[in-house]
């Protein structure tokens, strides 16, 4: 592969690298395309690198964005490559609320996302969530004009085809995750909450502690 340095940022390697080397896993969603152009369009800038595995080029994050500037005719995008194989703590689940338990019953493997991208047997749209031990949301304000314009590119083979009914139903489906994600959330907090209330109440009632953080100060 290709790459120019960009820059390192939390130790991370955030590259640049032409387009065509790297590989989507799973099929698109239209409307979510559409609504990633126009925004991309307004900005003219990424904002933020997509994720690829470094050995096989397959995109695990930001599949949408590199569809976005290849149909824009973008010849270069701003990467986070990482050594999927490498590090066991990037986890694949079903849904957002898979990145705090396993509420699909279903373990996905690093292996299957790799195979579709590198065979071209793509998965369906937003068929995986991929969990990082880093935060996938280094902003590097990246400007179109620096990525190489080039003629667009058809990127409708990465499409899933839907129909208008089918991207509402997403649309909608993707706010529930949302939902049930920040529904869980909120539960962790109060138990957390009550089980810090329940730690200070037995150090408050407990004489031996007491004498024990009275004598320490």
């Amino acid at each position: 592969m290709t790459i120019v340095s960009l820059t390192e940022k939390s130790g991370l390697k955030i590259t640049i690298m032409p387009i065509d080397e790297l590989k989507p896993h799973e099929k698109g969603s239209p409307i979510y395309f559409e609504l990633l152009r126009q925004e991309i369009l307004e900005d003219r800038v990424l904002k933020y690198p997509i994720v690829a595995d470094e050995k096989s080029g397959v995109i695990l994050d930001g599949m949408h964005r590199w569809l976005v500037l290849r149909s824009l005719g973008y010849a270069l995008i701003p990467v986070i490559l990482v050594d999927a194989f490498q590090s066991p703590k990037i986890r694949v689940g079903r849904r957002r609320i898979d990145r705090y338990i396993n509420a699909s019953g279903e373990e996905i493997r690093l292996e299957t996302v790799i195979s579709a991208g590198v065979s071209g047997r793509l998965m369906k749209p937003r068929s995986t969530r991929h969990f990082f031990p880093f935060s996938k949301f280094q902003q590097v304000n990246c400007p179109l004009e620096s990525l190489m314009k080039r003629e667009p590119q058809d990127v409708s083979k990465y499409l899933a085809k839907m129909s208008e009914q089918e991207c509402f139903l997403a649309i909608a489906d993707w706010f529930k995750e949302i939902r049930e994600e920040l529904a869980f959330l909120a539960r962790r907090k109060e138990e957390v909450e009550n089980e810090m209330k329940e730690f200070a109440r037995r150090i408050c009632n407990n004489h031996a502690t007491r004498s024990f953080l009275q004598s320490v100060k």
